[in-house]
């Protein structure tokens, strides 16, 4: 029980439970809305919300494996877990850029002011609930990683840690809109990776683009995950002083 509480369960559990409930509703929201022709133009979120839960899972089960008696086993079950929850990791934040879908979507005259239809509100809205989801859930998944590594190897490396995953999910979240990277692909077909990032990089204007679009991910990335740190270090702080607060009275 003690080594669940140091892993911040359950308020871990209820987290999760909030994102899930969250996804769920938002999910049922996007399901509703119908094209012009009748169809359901966002079933393509279901597969896209699922793999953003990935990392999350992944993130639970690395709670788990640390549980398990050191050894052999436990170290290389945590590597294998932390090398799948590093591939998906991208996936959470990618939610982002489904907000494209909207302007593709939504019948809209750009010499109308089409932002008086709540129609296109209808769509934006739930859709913009799904990028913010898929930050939380980066930022928490990330968090709950970066505690095990700060845990394990201090706080210096938990920090360089984290900034690396942020700047490595950036440049996952950038080839899998523009170049169709897949997650899956770095096992399964990892030359046509080296091919394109050898293309990537050896065109200025390939490269400008993904340094422009990187580094908003980036910063919109590390700016969401820093303010849900600060978060739990205000809450760790208060116990503090109230712990402290304590001690004087019981003095």
């Amino acid at each position: 029980m003690n080594k669940l509480k140091s892993l911040q369960y359950p308020w871990k559990i209820y987290l999760w439970l909030t994102l899930l409930i969250l996804t769920v509703i938002d999910l049922a929201v996007l399901f509703d809305i119908r094209s012009a022709v009748g169809g359901r133009p966002y079933r393509f979120m279901i597969w896209n919300f699922f793999l953003a839960w990935l990392p999350a899972a992944a993130a639970v089960a690395l709670d788990g494996l640390t549980l398990l008696r050191k050894g052999v086993l436990r170290t290389l079950l945590m590597a294998g877990m932390g090398l799948l929850w590093l591939f998906f990791y991208p996936n959470s934040a990618y939610l982002l850029t489904d907000l494209l879908h909207v302007f593709r979507t939504y019948d809209f005259d750009p010499t109308q002011r089409f932002w008086g239809d709540i129609g296109f509100w209808h769509q934006l809205l739930p859709m913009l609930l799904a990028a913010l989801l898929g930050l939380l859930i980066a930022g928490a998944a990330l968090y709950s990683v970066h505690k095990l590594v700060t845990r394990a190897y201090g706080r210096w490396t938990g920090a360089a840690f984290a900034a690396v995953v942020l700047l490595l999910s950036s440049f996952g979240v950038y080839m899998g809109r523009f170049v169709r990277w897949n997650s899956w692909d770095v096992v399964f077909d990892p030359l046509m990776l080296l091919r394109d990032m050898k293309a990537l990089f050896a065109d200025p204007e390939w490269v400008r683009h993904l340094m422009l679009f990187g580094g908003g991910m980036l910063v919109l990335q590390a700016g969401v995950y820093v303010v849900l740190y600060l978060f739990t270090k205000m809450n760790t702080g208060v116990e503090a002083v109230q712990q402290k607060g304590n001690g004087y009275e019981q003095g």
